[in-house]
């Protein structure tokens, strides 16, 4: 691969930006300085910038969106977006709405984005919702066989209730559909926090923090 290109997808430059550093004496390529774009680098290579060993980026990063920030990696109005939280480079996997925090995946490999969003790979989203009301047993039968909303019929799989906090599970993305069956089910979300997608648990990650998956979550999205 060209220095140039390696720099931009390894090193969270820009194209322009990797030329312009390569071309200031600023990357060295195993211990010898390089100003030349076009040079190979393979996977052995050391490359360094500003005499910083430069680690590859991995295909996959977990994100704890905190609540008020757009999911979009910019903004024209200048709105705060994710997209200033985290590096260059990436896919946002799906979106959280505004007021929605908690577990979002970023991806540098578009088939890879792609297949994580498909419907038909009916990959799990777990949500923990507070809701207004006092849900009962009646909710896990009504979200399994669907509630009308605006954006179609929409079902869920509830995992628990407790109090006034649903634990529950859907397998597509589609726009606030969370918000819009709990609110069609007579249940109207107060406080929405994704906690997992597929394998890939929040945990404790702190909010506006990033951390790679590991292994065994990388494993099972393999394509």
């Amino acid at each position: 691969m060209r220095l140039d290109k390696w720099l931009a997808e390894h090193g969270g430059l820009s194209r322009s930006e990797a030329t312009k550093a390569i071309r200031r004496k600023q990357v060295t390529i195993n211990g010898e300085l390089c100003n030349k774009p076009h040079v190979h680098v393979t996977e052995a290579s050391t490359v360094c910038l500003d005499a910083v060993p430069i680690e590859p980026q991995p295909v996959l990063l977990a994100f704890h969106k905190p609540k008020g920030l757009l999911t979009a990696m910019s903004d024209s109005h200048g709105r705060p977006c994710v997209g200033d939280w985290v590096p260059h480079r990436y896919h946002i996997v799906g979106r959280l709405d505004l007021e929605t925090h908690g577990l979002l995946l970023f991806s540098k490999d578009g088939t890879l984005t792609q297949h994580l969003l498909h419907p038909k790979r009916g990959i799990e989203r777990e949500y923990v919702a507070t809701v207004e009301g006092e849900p009962t047993d009646a909710l896990v039968e009504k979200l399994a066989l669907g509630v009308d909303t605006s954006v179609g019929v929409a079902t869920a799989k509830v995992l628990s209730i407790d109090g006034d906090l649903v634990r529950l599970v859907v397998t597509e993305g589609r726009n606030r559909v969370v918000r819009r069956m709990l609110h069609n089910a007579g249940h109207s979300v107060l406080d929405l926090q994704r906690v997992r997608y597929g394998t890939v648990t929040l945990g404790d990650l702190p909010a506006g923090q990033t951390r790679s998956l590991t292994d065994d979550e990388m494993g099972l999205f393999t394509l």
